[in-house]
């Protein structure tokens, strides 16, 4: 096989974790894979032992054409926040005759993710590799050709089995005591997630939105379950990477910490249950077998959030629903692991080989 120069480009924490299997393997098979990162991909890489170079909030189309001249594919995510740099990508490697590919990360926003301010589908890349058969369906409905969709499973869930194999329960017990949590206590995680893809807030937001609400109502919920069967509580609010911790200062007490910083897979382990409201996060904490709640009040039905249609994810829709269905979490039977095939990234390697010609 003739080694290859594979120009990848990411912004938002879901793609950059999405696309960063895939630019290990494709480094390890040899290739000269250039990854440039904006927003939080840059930390999320760097985290990941990935190297990259940052994108300028200013970067002009002609560097762009620069950096990807010369290569054999460019490798995109598909981003949606204030600067989307692949779309810009996407449109010079089409200039340049450059095969382009992207990596969906998530079951929504399917069209807005390649289109202009007047939703026209003008950023297509040539394939875009996707998770499953509802998101190509959910594409292809939204007026995606279907010919330029791939199913590849999703890279970001390839090494959990792994993970969860690995994690030594010692550890598990240092990090929760690190915390102030005992080995009979209660840990509930609660992944955040901002409302938009920026930094304005619509002013109400509606309540499956309302993030610091949420929290609330799982914290008091928390506490109830508590009290009710003599067990010492700790709820752990991890804030998403795009948000601002100070947002949730107003709650932290004893039994209240909000923390960004540690590794999110550790943290998923460690906990009794995970809950959230759509993140990805929750996927793979259902993944990795911890009991997993989506809290989303009041939410017009149906759900677009697939993991909660199948049952993979136990979701709220009323407020009053909350103390039970945690309660019931906390109280219930170890949930099992699902298999992952571990072999997402290997399908986006290959599809990306006989992209530029390689059998």
């Amino acid at each position: 096989m003739t080694l290859k120069r594979i120009v990848c480009v990411g912004g938002d924490p879901g793609g950059a974790n999405a696309l960063a299997p895939v630019i290990a393997r494709l480094r390890r098979e040899g290739n000269a894979v250039e990854a440039f990162a904006y927003l939080q991909a840059v930390s999320c890489w760097r985290d990941a032992g990935l190297r990259c170079s940052e994108l300028p909030p200013d970067l002009l189309d002609s560097t762009i054409s620069e950096i990807v001249s010369g290569a054999n594919l460019l490798l995109a995510g598909t981003s949606v926040n204030r600067y989307e740099f692949e779309k810009r990508f996407i449109c010079a490697a089409s200039a340049q005759g450059i095969p382009s590919l992207a990596l969906l990360d998530f079951w929504s926003n399917y069209s807005m993710r390649f289109s202009d301010a007047s939703g026209n589908l003008a950023f297509l890349p040539d394939r875009i590799a996707v998770m499953d058969e509802l998101a190509r369906n959910e594409m292809i409905a939204e007026g995606i050709p279907p010919a330029r969709i791939a199913i590849t499973g999703h890279p970001a869930l390839d090494s959990l089995s792994g993970i969860r194999t690995t994690f030594a329960s010692e550890k598990r017990l240092r990090i929760r005591e690190s915390l102030g949590v005992g080995e009979a206590d209660w840990l509930v995680l609660f992944a955040s997630q901002p409302p938009g893809f920026d930094e304005s807030e619509p002013d109400p937001l509606p309540p499956w939105q309302d993030r610091r609400r949420i929290a609330a109502n799982l914290a008091a919920a928390l506490q109830q379950a508590g009290r009710i069967h003599g067990r010492k509580i700790r709820l752990l609010i991890r804030p998403h990477p795009r948000e601002n911790s100070d947002i949730f200062d107003e709650m932290k007490q004893k039994s209240v910490i909000v923390e960004k910083n540690g590794d999110r897979h550790e943290l998923i382990l460690c906990a009794d249950v995970v809950a959230g409201m759509n993140t990805m996060l929750l996927v793979e904490a259902a993944h990795l077998g911890r009991p997993t709640l989506s809290l989303r009040p009041h939410l017009p039905l149906p759900d677009p959030f697939p993991p909660n249609r199948s049952g993979l994810i136990l979701p709220v829709y009323r407020e009053e629903d909350l103390a039970p269905a945690l309660e019931s979490l906390l109280l219930g039977k170890a949930v099992e692991a699902l298999p992952d095939s571990g072999e997402a990234a290997a399908k986006v390697a290959e599809l990306i080989h006989s992209m530029i010609g390689e059998k």
